[in-house]
């Protein structure tokens, strides 16, 4: 047979690019995803610290240091110097090194000068917000330059999928609470990897292969999400450039050596600590589980992760023991989480293998919440909002994915309705939610107050709203108001007690012997404080309670000596010098009370007891002095 001529070839014409359905040019969806972002997450800027923040910032001697706490900050732990404060060591499996939002709180510190008088926290706010917005942005450039360019409707997909990220309230924790600036940054230079590492393929300029070995450092530097990389990266070139195993290689070898320069500074900052043993069970939290229980539970967790993706709410701050229920492994929704999640590994497997680039998505969302899950390694909490930070990136680009499939037998003018309706509903509820979430998180008073009442069972719910309500009580001015704070936090606190079910749970003790005093109930307060000073006699301060509680018991001696009851004025002296023996102040006043009871001896050893103590007290010896006279007499 002949070959066919050129005119009897059918040619294909190719096919035409998809009308979008947002349309918008890129430029000016940056801008829509900028403001957006900004927008919902602008009423963070007039909140103060709150949850972490204390620890990671206020109270952070390395970050208070400025420039000269940086080399610290970027050889030990991440809570080192809260450790140290605390008279404690590492107390989290693994360690923490994290170094890079904290050389930032400290720059922060040297630039603006916060002090205790001058809080930088709207500065700290703003930059957090700043930062979200460029994850974003990045991220939206990564899905519509790169991942989802060659898929029909990428770019709609893609501008979806950023814009439904941007405003999930389940992000509201890791950009409302400053010291979460950890999990932005290293979203975002994750995607920066991406982009640039791509952008060295296709044009093999050195400047672009810089890029992406800074960036992937620097994500590593932020949280430990970026080891991921190391199998995430080779997946990026399979599926967008490359099917050759050795050139996926090759173009990965720089990132792996980057990945072995970050690991050597980890282990030089905090070592290999492995699993801690702890019966502290907010920082092991299947402490009282059977192996079973904490498996089941653990995947349990897994669902309602995925749960709060979905409907996000309500939300809470802490889902520490026991606000999570140990699970058994026939409680349905552990079986049912299984089968969802194995069908989605499974799914994700095939995507691989047919090369289809939503293998990426599906990986992301798994490597990522992998690391918090604790099946991987235990991390010292149930579960956190912040922890679903990156995962919820492939969620939103799956869940966006699978909304234009939906769709897609619809005509255009359809499609643009359909899709902007949702838009605008999913801004309405979610942009809502996210925006009040974010005054909740005003300060550890709103927050904590607010959270307590739907986090019933959680110990640290309970503990701190019982401290802010102790705080709120010193703070108020009418003895009813006070009273009435005094009695929640009480409430509060014995019921963080209470499910904490070990020896003690010291914050809780020590704030209850605090409330106790403030009632003027000092014998009440020793209880509590006793208890602090018998399990942990190393807290720090622990004195300064017990010089608290002798002012106590001398307040009320004073008191009863106001009503001529110089019994029980004395006993309540002699409480306050058992505690405090050294204390001229407590022998002064002792002698004094003898003095106006007629009880002149043991008035003469009290005071000679205060000047032994300080040989200069004028108020003792104008006593004795008196006392010479009353003989006289």
């Amino acid at each position: 047979m002949a070959p066919p001529t050129k005119k009897q070839v059918k040619t294909i014409p190719p096919v035409a690019p998809a009308t979008p359905v947002f349309p918008f040019s890129f430029k000016v969806r940056l801008i829509i995803l900028a403001i957006l972002s900004f927008i919902v997450y602008a009423d963070t800027l007039g909140n103060h610290y709150a949850l972490d923040d204390g620890i990671v910032i206020e109270k952070n001697l390395y970050v208070q240091e400025g420039f000269s706490g940086i080399s610290k900050i970027l050889t030990t732990d991440a809570y080192d110097s809260y450790y140290k404060q605390m008279n404690a060591t590492q107390q989290l499996s693994g360690g923490r090194y994290r170094p890079l939002s904290e050389v930032i709180f400290a720059i922060e510190h040297a630039l603006f000068g916060e002090s205790a008088d001058n809080s930088i926290a709207f500065e700290r706010h703003l930059f957090s917000v700043i930062c979200f917005v460029l994850c974003v942005l990045a991220i939206f450039y990564f899905l519509s330059k790169y991942l989802l360019k060659k898929i029909k409707y990428g770019d709609d997909i893609a501008f979806f999928a950023t814009a439904l990220f941007a405003i999930h309230p389940i992000h509201t924790e890791a950009v409302a609470n400053v010291k979460s600036l950890d999990e932005i940054l290293s979203l975002l230079f994750i995607c920066l990897t991406f982009i640039f590492s791509l952008k060295y393929i296709d044009s093999k300029k050195p400047l672009n292969l810089a890029a992406g070995l800074v960036s992937f450092f620097l994500a590593l530097l932020s949280k430990e999400y970026a080891i991921f990389l190391v199998l995430l990266i080779p997946m990026l070139f399979y599926l967008l450039r490359s099917k050759s195993p050795v050139k996926i290689f090759t173009n990965s070898l720089l990132y792996f050596l980057v990945f072995a320069i970050y690991m050597g500074l980890r282990y030089h900052a905090v070592g290999f600590k492995g699993h801690i043993g702890t019966d502290e069970i907010l920082d092991n939290p299947y402490l009282l589980a059977t192996h079973a229980q904490k498996i089941a539970t653990e995947l349990f967790v897994l669902g309602k992760y995925l749960w709060l993706l979905v409907i996000p709410y309500p939300l809470i701050s802490d889902y520490s023991y026991a606000e999570i229920p140990y699970q058994n492994p026939a409680n349905p929704a552990v079986l049912l989480t299984v089968l969802l999640y194995l069908a989605l590994t499974g799914w994700g497997i095939r995507l691989l293998w047919k090369r289809n680039v939503l293998a990426f998505p599906v990986f992301f969302y798994l490597f990522c919440l992998a690391l918090v899950s604790n099946l991987v390694m235990d991390i010292g909490a149930t579960m956190g909002e912040r922890l679903i930070f990156h995962s919820s990136l492939g969620f939103a680009i799956l869940v966006s994915y699978g909304i234009f499939e939906l769709i897609k037998k619809l005509n255009l003018q359809k499609k643009r309705i359909m899709l902007f309706s949702l838009s605008s509903v999913l801004i309405i509820i979610f942009g809502g939610e996210t925006m009040a979430r974010n005054v909740q998180w005003k300060d550890d008073v709103v927050l904590f107050t607010h959270d307590v009442t739907i986090g019933t069972n959680s110990i640290m719910l309970n503990g701190n709203a019982g401290a802010r309500y102790v705080d709120m009580a010193q703070g108020a001015k009418d003895s009813l108001t006070i009273k009435n704070k005094l009695d929640t936090a009480i409430m509060y606190l014995r019921k963080s007690i209470i499910l904490h079910k070990r020896t003690a749970y010291v914050s809780s003790y020590l704030n209850l012997g605090d409330a106790y005093y403030e009632l003027q109930m000092p014998d009440s307060a020793k209880v509590y404080w006793d208890v602090v000073k018998r399990v942990y006699p190393d807290y720090p301060n622990l004195s300064r309670y017990f010089y608290m509680l002798g002012k106590g018991y001398l307040n009320k001696g004073v008191q009863y000596g106001k009503q001529h009851n110089y019994t029980a004025a004395t006993q309540e002296m002699y409480k306050a010098i058992q505690i405090n023996p050294g204390d001229a102040d407590l022998w002064y006043n002792l002698g004094g009370a003898y003095f106006t009871w007629g009880k002149y001896d043991s008035a003469y050893y009290a005071w000679q007891k205060t000047l032994q103590i300080d040989p200069n007290n004028a108020e003792a010896k104008r006593g004795l002095s008196a006392l010479v006279e009353v003989e006289k007499k």
